[in-house]
């Protein structure tokens, strides 16, 4: 039995207008906006979906076509996935077209992608909100970009003056308020000259805390001159092992607190944690 395609009219019968059509697009035609927003192709993610294609489960990509051109917006490991299908030659796809976009709403809508697209690195996600002109994404950028620190977006690997755990340093500046954030950065940076390790989560979350638990209480000469004698992978290392069996951030605030107090008992600070 063959079914009958009467999707316009049932649409139309409930007076439903989908945002986007339907068109059929040779793949060389699409474009990856990967400098402003679209994050890179994944080879291996692009074999596995080829590997396991089918067309009853696959996604139609999402395009925004804007000043003449097709930009995806979603949907290219599964466009690859196809070319990849027919021996690594472009091909026609069917795509969801919209119209009237702006970059910064492309931006936002790739953003927001759930269901079953790959799951966005925070870094990702933000450089596309920042992209979208998200005001809380910008102000998050500005602070970071204020005291001489920028953001490896689409990579884990480690940078002197760069932060890559994006996601621990975002949900650090919402918890802490732009002041105690910028602070405490100004000060890892005043203790480790922006060197790679002292980005790691675990020296953020140490760092961050303990600026706020002993704010206005601390001497910044006294903290920075005593974590400049420690390596901060030591804060990881301690962290890690926990010799004072403390909970969750906690564990990360014992090593600088130690550092900070040193062995002499002249000023030190009391355990608030």
């Amino acid at each position: 039995m063959r079914l009958k395609n009467d999707t316009e009219n049932f649409a139309a019968s409930f007076n439903i207008t989908p945002p986007y059509q339907m068109r059929v697009i040779h793949s060389s035609k699409l474009i990856y906006p990967r400098e402003i927003y679209q994050r890179g192709v994944q080879r291996k993610r692009v074999e596995l979906i080829a590997a396991d294609f089918n067309e009853y489960v696959a996604n139609e990509p999402k395009i925004s076509f804007r000043n003449g051109k097709y930009y995806v917006v979603d949907g290219q490991h599964t466009i690859e996935a196809r070319i990849l299908r027919n021996g690594g030659r472009a091909l026609p796809i069917l795509c969801k077209v919209y119209t009237g976009m702006t970059m910064q709403q492309e931006a936002l809508l790739f953003a927001e992608q759930n269901g079953h697209s790959a799951p966005l690195s925070a870094g990702i996600k933000l450089r596309a909100k920042v992209a979208g002109d998200d005001a809380p994404s910008k102000e998050f950028l500005a602070a970071t970009n204020r005291v001489g620190l920028a953001f490896n977006y689409d990579s884990l690997q480690l940078s002197d003056y760069r932060i890559s755990c994006v996601g621990t340093a975002l949900k650090l500046y919402n918890e802490m308020g732009e002041k105690i954030y910028c602070e405490s950065l100004r000060l890892i940076v005043a203790a480790w000259d922006g060197k790679p390790d002292s980005f790691r989560a675990s020296v953020l979350r140490g760092m961050m805390h303990f600026v706020e638990l002993y704010h206005g209480e601390f001497s910044e000469e006294r903290l920075v001159r005593a974590l400049g004698s420690v390596h901060p992978m030591e804060i990881y290392r301690v962290g890690r092992d926990n010799p004072a069996k403390l909970p969750g951030w906690k564990k990360y605030v014992f090593p600088i607190y130690m550092a900070y107090n040193g062995k002499g008992r002249k000023d030190a600070l009391p355990m608030k944690f």
